[in-house]
């Protein structure tokens, strides 16, 4: 937290020009020569005349009921994955020839690129072998079935015939799926083609002809996405957990500065085992293209306080690794209270003990009073005055 910070005795410390003007006007050693009452000190309260200089130049704000703080979180950018499609090979092979371009708009069902892969040539070759055991095991069944008729053939010939149909007609249809769901399938020249399932831009493209490819490679050989639509992730630390809920929302800044904001849509219900945090999402609409997949960004989310109140870092002084506030409570009378507080950004301190809302805190000559009741102090007639 930005705060002032003292260690033992504000003595030492420079004061503005202004507030030394004031502090010597108080004690009598101004350029003027009317007099003036010192600050009557008390303990940890201090009260000025009301004709006192030192009183312009202390200026206080009500301290204003918690709300919520902003808390920054560690996010990245990655594609959506409900608009990216992460394309491999099926099988092992050469990237024999390149069809389309990154950057280029693409369609569903379109080759990117042909990979020659000896895999699926002999893939392709059952298939075809498969379509002709199936024409002759339909022939058999068919010829069987005649001589069943005329007495010739028995039930049992006719009942193998039959089973052997349809085993044929099963590995062809095996054969034959899946080849079609692989490409190209109708015939027999290893060329197995990258295609795309959906429509999008091909934003990444990770091979070039010549390449080995296999079926085990972690790293897609192209990627298909809409880059005009984002996924914002954001690592919630476990202890802030249970306050981000769906629909909070969450600001970011783009590369020129300019603030963004952006719903959570989705908030996992579980905790990392390795790095104990929780992950949140947010789409964000990216159709002016000022951000990238893959960029990490801070971002801020607004969580709520449960109770205490916010007032301005600078009301705030840490001496002797104490936090304290002098509260104005009216008609030139000060009181140093003790807090417990902590930044909650945006320049604002949360007090969660010693405050209550509407109370007015010192934001500007904090340090003149800390100084005023580090001072000696001494009377002649029993009272207690600030030394000058």
């Amino acid at each position: 937290m930005s705060r002032m910070v003292l260690t033992g005795p504000a003595r030492g410390v420079r004061l503005s020009p202004l507030l030394l003007a004031a502090l010597l006007a108080a004690c009598g050693h101004g350029p003027s020569d009317a007099p003036v009452d010192a600050p009557q000190v008390d303990r940890d309260s201090i009260r000025f005349a009301p004709d006192s200089p030192q009183l312009q130049v202390l200026r206080s704000v009500a301290a204003e009921a918690a709300g919520t703080r902003q808390v920054p979180l560690p996010a990245r950018l990655t594609w959506d994955d409900t608009r990216t499609a992460y394309l491999r090979a099926p099988l092992a092979g050469q990237v024999a020839q390149l069809v389309a371009a990154p950057g280029q708009p693409v369609r569903a069902g379109q080759t990117l690129a042909w990979i020659s892969s000896p895999e699926f040539g002999q893939l392709q070759a059952e298939g075809a072998r498969g379509e002709a055991e199936l024409r002759q095991a339909r022939q058999e069944l068919a010829r069987v079935r005649e001589l069943h008729e005329a007495g010739i053939a028995s039930g049992r010939e006719l009942d193998e015939a039959e089973a052997g149909f349809a085993a044929s007609r099963a590995e062809q249809a095996r054969t034959h799926s899946l080849a079609q769901a692989l490409g190209n399938g109708g015939r027999v020249d290893q060329r197995l083609p990258l295609r795309t399932p959906l429509d999008g831009i091909l934003v990444e493209r990770n091979i070039s002809p010549g390449m080995s490819v296999s079926a085990e490679s972690e790293q897609p050989l192209a990627v298909v996405s809409d880059p005009d639509h984002l996924w914002l992730l954001l690592d919630v630390p476990e202890h802030l957990a249970g306050q981000v809920r769906a629909g909070q929302e969450v600001r970011i800044e783009d590369a020129g500065g300019q603030p963004r904001q952006v719903p959570l849509q989705h908030v996992a219900d579980y905790v990392d085992r390795e790095t104990r945090v929780v992950q949140a999402r947010a789409v964000l609409d990216n159709s002016g293209r000022r951000f990238k997949a893959g960029q990490y960004l801070r971002a801020t989310l607004a969580l709520p306080l449960p109770q205490g109140v916010a007032v301005p870092v600078s009301a705030v002084l840490l001496i002797d690794n104490r936090a304290l506030v002098f509260v104005d409570e009216g008609e030139g009378r000060y009181r140093r209270q003790p807090v417990r507080s902590e930044d909650i950004g945006d320049g604002r301190a949360w007090v969660h003990d010693g405050l209550r809302a509407g109370q007015r805190v010192v934001v500007d000559g904090g340090l003149l009073l800390q100084q005023l009741l580090d001072q000696p102090r001494s009377g002649n007639d029993g009272s207690t005055q600030a030394a000058p």
